[in-house]
């Protein structure tokens, strides 16, 4: 009979402030005192104030309901020693009674409360659940005060624990339940307004075809610690921690908290205040104790930046790279721009900002800037987009593309820099005679010079309309391969098959951009631009 057969309704644990290292300890050493006997002891719960520590005993004599009884024990610590343990009188009854967790009480701070594992009514009404039991921090008399109702509570094997939030507003459960994965597995109940919601799976990543019990969940509620014996482990169970992503039922693969916690039997019920950790073991025999341990300081975070500013003006080609140094992973991203991956690509010029956390919550966080190249001549301008119709230079303005909108940015590019002057570039794609697609571009650039210089008041003299007909494909970003690759008509019609793609491919081709030419404009001194700007061309037949 292995160990946990032995552990009836307990598996519980309180919530501390979690500082410092997770996987790195001192050698484990069995808790001092008087709080180890011959009977077995688990389920270590200190008090906020650090100075009672509750555990629960099995296959004591002087249990209220005999040696298979769980009953609450409690020693207090003075002048740096722990009493001799004395049973929690006032809690136990012939039923199996557990802490589940000490706090104050929200509605009135002059009170303590406890949450517990029992029944407290009659033995005959006895139900699976969290007790309340509360006293006046100057009274020694604990008063029971109900049960917490959380809804549809379905248990259906003998094993049930429980863990409470440090907010009071989280309750993990560990019981085997209709849709459980193996025998007992992690569920949570959370309170909104006065209400606790309906136990929900914690999903199949932290939940196996073995047990998973003993819950403990740090301050930020995002790092979970538990204990499960149907992970790659030690021995019998082992503890595990896994980190939260963005859902109640959404975690990181377990990782596995190492020998110097962990033995070759059973390791369960982990608890933790400041840099002190303790957990129940019966690591050294047949009974199981609680031990303690140490930790280490973790690797502080740091992270680096490397950046590649944007190669053309107006581009949108920078990237930020990020270099982790230190921490704990798996480490969370959060960019300001809504982005949660850890390096950015695709970036136009502009300040960005990024927040690291890892595992134990250690946070850093970075500015990083996307320059251009300095206003020169021969620079690229990237216009937003500007599209023709198929084989015509009339603009394409519809709920999807507004044409005239992207040549306003280009007036506004040029009204912020008086002195530039552009050629203004236009391209088809690849379809169609190369004669006729020289001229259908060289139109399409007099049509938004005609644009910008009539409708929007610009100096001719600062634009130069060029077609380039498809002799310079564009330049694409494909997401899925992570590659850019030139818009080739080879390229382009490997995609054939699907006609969504294959037109946008060929679209994109269908472009208009600028370069600067010149940085030296002066409205007295430059000639008048020439008449044939405002003329189209012949397209050939």
């Amino acid at each position: 009979m292995g160990f946990k057969q032995y552990i009836y309704l307990i598996f519980c644990i309180l919530c501390f402030p979690l500082v410092g290292q997770i996987y790195e300890f001192t050698p484990p050493v069995r808790f001092g005192g008087s709080i180890n006997s011959s009977a077995d002891e688990s389920n270590p719960v200190i008090s906020r104030d650090g100075t009672t520590l509750y555990v629960v005993r099995t296959f004591e004599q002087k249990n209220m309901g005999g040696i298979y009884d769980q009953d609450i024990w409690y020693s207090r610590q003075k002048s740096g020693e722990w009493t001799f343990p004395i049973a929690l009188q006032a809690l136990n009854n012939k039923l199996n009674n557990a802490v589940v967790g000490q706090f104050n009480d929200p509605s009135d701070s002059t009170q303590e409360r406890l949450y517990l594992i029992s029944a407290y009514v009659t033995e005959r009404d006895f139900e699976k659940g969290i007790n309340i039991a509360t006293r006046k921090r100057t009274d020694t008399t604990w008063s029971v005060k109900g049960k917490l109702p959380i809804p549809g509570l379905d248990i259906d094997g003998k094993y049930v624990g429980y863990y409470m939030s440090q907010d009071q507003n989280v309750v993990i459960i560990s019981y085997e339940g209709s849709d459980s994965e193996g025998e007992e597995d992690l569920y949570v109940s959370m309170l909104d307004g006065t209400e606790w919601s309906s136990p929900e799976h914690m999903g199949s990543v932290i939940n196996s075809d073995g047990f998973e019990i003993s819950p403990f969940l740090c301050p930020s509620n995002d790092t979970l610690f538990f204990s499960s014996n149907g992970f790659k482990g030690e021995g019998d169970a082992d503890i595990f921690y896994s980190v939260k992503k963005n859902r109640w039922n959404n975690w990181s693969k377990p990782i596995n908290l190492g020998k110097k916690i962990n033995s070759p039997k059973f390791d369960a019920y982990f608890s933790k205040r400041g840099s002190k950790v303790l957990w129940a073991s019966n690591r050294d025999g047949k009974d199981c104790d609680v031990y303690t341990s140490w930790t280490i300081s973790p690797p502080k975070l740091e992270i680096e930046t490397q950046v590649i500013n944007v190669s053309t003006f107006q581009g949108y080609d920078g990237s930020a790279e990020i270099i982790i140094k230190g921490g704990v992973p798996p480490f969370k991203y959060n960019w300001s721009n809504g982005a949660t991956v850890k390096d950015l690509t695709n970036l136009r010029k502009g300040s960005y900002t990024i927040v690291v956390v890892d595992a134990v919550g250690q946070k850093k966080n970075a500015q990083i800037d996307i320059k251009e190249p300095e206003l020169s001549e021969t620079k690229t301008i990237h216009f937003p987009a500007v599209q023709f119709e198929f084989n015509r230079w009339s603009f394409i303005n519809d709920s999807n593309v507004n044409s005239f909108d992207s040549l306003k940015f280009v007036a506004k590019l040029l009204q912020d820099y008086p002195n530039i002057i552009i050629e203004l570039i236009s391209h088809t794609d690849s379809r169609g005679e190369t004669e006729m697609n020289q001229a259908l571009s060289e139109n399409r650039a007099r049509a938004c010079y005609r644009y910008l210089t009539e409708e929007l008041g610009i100096d001719p003299r600062r634009i130069i309309p060029v077609g380039k007909g498809e002799t310079e494909p564009a330049i694409w970003w494909n997401k899925s391969k992570q590659a850019r690759f030139t818009l080739s008509e080879d390229y382009i019609n490997q995609y054939k098959s699907d006609d969504l793609i294959y037109e946008q491919l060929h679209q994109v081709n269908r472009r208009t951009e600028g370069k600067i030419l010149r940085l030296d404009f002066d409205a007295n001194t430059f000639p008048e631009a020439p008449k044939e700007y405002l003329q189209y061309i012949t397209i050939p037949k």
